[in-house]
């Protein structure tokens, strides 16, 4: 990042380096140019490669069915919306599809699973291409993806059970102050997290998946 000799011989190579790389720049510029002469439409390729852009995506359960709705723009090169669900957050079923008609939708996946779902949509392009939105979380019925026992706390150390893939967890202070925060690594199953020794309060902790996250509350009673 003999001295005065050392340092004009340094400045020299630099500006030699300089002016090789500005020279080789150009000529890679102008290749560019050549090869990419007839495309008059560069902004068409560039959309080639761009899916509907979803929003607004939710579940509703009812009796014996799920109703997933979204809403799409930028649709006019979709060839159809594939509805995928998961319950580990790793492998994907299809719920059922939509072909892009009017940019609001809405499909019933019957379904007597109670347990929590990740929901998302799937595109696929006229071209062939798919591309994926962001996952919804369901909770479920006899129980939410994640668990933590007991809520009340007398020590440092927070029992949990996942059920589904959980990639971090962040613990916030009632007055939403980041307290704590770990790294699990796609971890399943049943672990306990120490914390930092915390006042007595009321405290969140969120969990975070691929593309989901849940939030619960714990109390520390000490």
């Amino acid at each position: 990042m003999i001295m005065r000799k050392v340092i004009l011989q340094t400045v020299k190579a630099t500006a030699l380096i300089a002016g090789f790389s500005t020279f080789m720049n150009a000529a890679f510029g102008q290749q560019n140019i050549i090869a990419d002469k007839d495309n008059t439409h560069p902004e068409l390729t560039r959309q080639q490669y761009t899916p509907a852009k979803i929003y607004s995506i939710r579940a509703i359960p009812n009796n014996g069915y799920n109703e997933i709705q979204w809403s799409a723009v930028a649709e006019q090169d979709t060839r159809r919306f594939i509805v995928e669900y998961s319950t580990d957050g790793v492998n994907y079923q299809t719920a059922g599809e939509s072909l892009p008609l009017t940019g609001e939708y809405s499909l019933k996946h019957y379904t007597f699973d109670i347990r929590s779902i990740l929901y998302r949509i799937r595109v696929e392009k006229k071209d062939g291409h798919f591309f994926n939105s962001a996952v919804f979380l369901l909770d479920g019925y006899d129980h939410a993806p994640i668990k933590i026992y007991p809520t009340m706390i007398e020590g440092n150390t927070i029992n949990m059970q996942l059920w589904i893939p959980v990639e971090r967890i962040n613990v916030f202070s009632s007055g939403g102050q980041q307290v704590y925060s770990k790294e699990m690594g796609g971890f399943v199953g049943t672990t306990q997290v120490v914390i930092p020794s915390l006042s007595k309060g009321t405290y969140m902790i969120t969990f975070y998946g691929k593309g989901w996250q849940s939030t619960d509350k714990f109390i520390i009673g000490r």
